[in-house]
């Protein structure tokens, strides 16, 4: 250790404890990169790790992948190549985090029946606010995807459109499709897959599902929202997109 220059040291054992070691783990790691192997015992005396614990912490490194045990009396321990070592150390952290985001899935299908049920019998107001992009655009699919019969989807932003079409190419495969763009977006984004827009005669961002519930861009550069089951609100769209001076047909 004493091979180290001191902040050197202390950035390496911050680093290996934000991986996941211990304290103690992380300075008994160091300290046998520093030599061709070592006992228990001298590690205790070079690290200054009590005797009670030191084992422990060779546990932890020998578990994670990062030394090797050669028995004997006493043991001599060994440490891997830095690279081998982190890298069966990540494999560890993202095993916990795959662990972790399933842990996560299966509270979200848990919770989500409490939710609905109570947004069943509740009935949604006039209409409220949406912040956030990635909250409008991920409410604006969920609108896309929910659709049993008609679609409308008037859209001005090329990363709107961008984080959308996958979306509206899916439900124009099984449900009425009402899309249109601007004449820029039209002209400069390939949309064949999903096949003849309508071009906007005035820019717009909004989504009307069955209906039922319309989402509408007040700001996109402000990233707010608002989503409404407004019948009026939402019929006013629809005999837009049905105007041709409003809604201009391509040939």
């Amino acid at each position: 250790m004493d091979r180290i220059n001191q902040s050197v040291k202390e950035s390496l054992l911050s680093n290996l404890k934000t991986l996941g070691l211990s304290t103690n783990a992380a300075k008994a790691f160091l300290a046998l990169l520093s030599h061709s192997s070592a006992s228990a015992g001298f590690l205790c005396k070079e690290t200054g790790i009590p005797d009670s614990k030191i084992y422990y912490v060779l546990s932890e490194l020998s578990k994670k992948g990062m030394i090797i045990v050669q028995g004997g009396t006493p043991n001599i321990y060994k440490a891997l190549h830095p690279k081998e070592a982190i890298n069966n150390l990540k494999q560890q952290l993202v095993e916990n985090l795959n662990q972790k985001v399933s842990q996560a899935d299966n509270l979200a299908d848990s919770l989500s029946p409490m939710f609905e049920s109570v947004e069943g019998k509740e009935k949604m107001g006039l209409a409220y606010v949406i912040r956030g992009r990635r909250n409008i655009i991920g409410k604006m699919k969920d609108l896309i995807s929910s659709a049993k019969e008609e679609v409308v989807v008037f859209i001005s932003e090329k990363d709107l459109l961008d984080e959308l079409n996958s979306s509206i190419l899916k439900a124009s495969k099984h449900v009425e499709t009402k899309f249109a763009v601007t004449r820029k977006l039209r002209i400069t984004t390939n949309l064949k897959e999903i096949g003849q827009p309508r071009i906007l005669a005035c820019p717009c961002n909004m989504v009307i599902s069955d209906m039922k519930m319309l989402i509408t861009v007040s700001s996109w550069k402000d990233e707010v929202a608002i989503m409404t089951n407004d019948k009026a609100l939402m019929t006013m769209p629809r005999e837009y997109y049905g105007n041709p001076k409003c809604c201009v047909r391509v040939s």
